[in-house]
């Protein structure tokens, strides 16, 4: 596979996990519906991972500017394979909503601190805000779960105490 080949690949992979990501929100919207946010981070993910495959015909045209990067394919193989697997038992199994958001936030977290979105950039601005928002959308998810946990938390609590 050329390098070519292999940079295409990534981004394809990116958007099917951005799709994974977006699979496992919808099966936490069912499991959970009194959360309104799994709709809408569902909803966001389907739209990243079009934002991803947006990028193709870019690279295509040489607009697209690749950095090094430390992740592979496998990686990302690895990662859809995980969130795949969350989804499944998701559907299957017993969860509380404190553990949904715990995993929500953690994954949004490491797309940050791994760095996938840094894998690209361009010079051209249109495209470099599509690249730009995804990263400022995933930052505000992370925010947002951070956020819904806290207060879930403390609502457990006062309702423990009887407050």
């Amino acid at each position: 596979m050329s390098n070519f080949d292999e940079k295409l690949e990534v981004i394809e992979l990116l958007a099917l996990h951005e799709e994974a990501l977006a699979d496992l929100y919808a099966a936490y919207a069912v499991k959970f519906p009194e959360c309104e946010i799994w709709g809408f981070l569902y909803g966001e993910e389907r739209k990243h991972a079009e934002w991803v495959r947006s990028i193709l015909d870019n690279v295509y045209e040489g607009s697209i500017d690749f950095m090094d990067y430390h992740f592979s394919e496998k990686t990302l193989k690895i990662s859809i394979k995980s969130l795949n697997n969350l989804t499944e038992k998701t559907e299957k199994n017993g969860l509380e909503l404190e553990e949904a958001l715990d995993r929500a936030y953690n994954l949004e977290n490491s797309i940050i601190e791994d760095k996938y979105l840094d894998y690209f950039s361009s010079k051209i601005d249109g495209i470099q805000k599509v690249l730009d928002d995804l990263k400022k959308d995933t930052t505000e998810h992370r925010e947002l779960l951070k956020n819904k946990r806290e207060a879930h938390i403390l609502e457990k609590r006062n309702k423990n105490w009887g407050v």
